[in-house]
């Protein structure tokens, strides 16, 4: 299910814009794919400077970047030549900075933005006060210190360049807070996250897809955001689990969805019978022990091998990563591993550094 927004639309410029796309470190790679795959000679990916970003240089409407699934959140960025802050108040910075603004608002039904945010170093300096000030004036918004529907950022340029770069996120909220999710549990997965295990499968309309161990149903519906699968099936062994995966799937839309409560170390399914499994394995942490691990992963693994057809696809998390790892490499008679991609989650006040799996059936 797309975004609900605006009729009105705002014409890409003639010349690119410089952009600044925020993904879950990690998955850049996958982030410039679907770039280039949906915008393509409209965009052009820069070579980043720090993790998690990707500057790009954009050509066309706006609004199209707000349809991208495996990214955080977009944000319009532009350089000010400034030495300091307190210059953004000047007439023609403080002017180009609402510009930024209204660009945005547009992009965006009237009533959507009613607070903002701005993310600075020095948030109560005087500066800071004087132009959250001037912007509630000349804007009609509210500032809130925390989850403003209009989100600022103002920082040095990550290339040390002198100046100031102010960005503004094309969005109220991060696009990968999906407006399905109405029901949540620890652990679960983010929808990019679930978005770019989903494409590392290669999908294709004739698929028989089962995502073992189903949680609330994150890559179920990611995989159906993608695109159509022959057969979709989520299990879990706990009713309660799969209720809340309910909840996410009628919120979606996407009917196709059956979930059921089995065992995922024995499925009532044929084998050789899967084209793709996918799954958000317990960490050990948030869900489940190490010690339950030991037990559930040989198993998921094995039963995994049983069901899944040769040259099948298996696109495992975890972040138990020494004894995954231990077990693909005892399970090499059945699994070729293809790739790894480690990322980081964010978690706490720290982060989370489990692993995306992706292993193909032999035979």
């Amino acid at each position: 299910m797309k975004h609900g927004r605006s009729s009105r639309r705002v014409a890409g410029p003639l010349d690119p814009i410089t952009c600044e796309v925020e993904v879950i470190p990690g998955l850049e790679s996958i982030a410039a794919a679907e770039l280039h795959s949906r915008l393509r000679q409209h965009v052009t990916v820069l070579p980043g400077i720090k993790e998690g970003l990707l500057p790009i240089l954009y050509g066309d409407e706006l609004d199209a970047l707000l349809d991208l699934d495996t990214v955080l959140a977009v944000y319009g960025q532009r350089h000010f030549p400034v030495p300091r802050p307190k210059a953004l108040l000047g007439h023609a910075e403080f002017t180009s900075l609402l510009s930024m603004i209204d660009v945005v608002r547009q992009l965006h039904p009237p009533s959507t933005f009613k607070t903002f945010r701005i993310s600075a170093a020095g948030p109560d300096s005087a500066v800071m006060i004087r132009l959250r000030e001037a912007l509630e004036h000349e804007t009609g918004l509210r500032f809130v210190d925390e989850e403003g529907d209009l989100l600022i950022r103002l920082r040095r340029p990550l290339d040390r360049a002198e100046g100031w770069d102010v960005l503004v996120r094309l969005s109220p909220r991060p696009l990968s807070v999906r407006t399905w999710r109405t029901c949540n549990l620890p652990g679960a997965l983010n929808a990019s996250v679930a978005q770019a295990m989903v494409r590392l499968t290669h999908p294709h309309p004739d698929d028989v897809v089962v995502n073992l161990a189903c949680g609330s149903g994150t890559l179920l519906i990611e995989r159906l955001r993608f695109g159509p699968a022959r057969i979709i099936i989520g299990c879990d062994d706990d009713q309660e689990v799969l209720h809340c995966a309910e909840e996410n799937v009628r919120a979606s839309g996407y009917s196709k969805i059956r979930l059921e409560q089995w065992d995922v170390s024995d499925l009532p399914v044929p084998d050789a019978w899967v084209d793709a499994v996918l799954a958000d394995l317990p960490f050990g942490q948030l869900v489940g022990s190490h010690e339950a691990n030991t037990v559930l992963y040989p198993r998921t693994l094995h039963e995994a091998a049983r069901v899944t057809v040769g040259g099948g696809l298996f696109c495992a998390i975890t972040q138990d990563i020494r004894l995954w790892e231990g077990l693909v490499a005892d399970s090499a008679a059945d699994w070729s591993l293809e790739r790894v991609l480690p990322i980081k989650l964010p978690f706490g006040g720290g982060h989370l550094r489990p692993r995306i799996y992706l292993l193909r059936r032999k035979g």
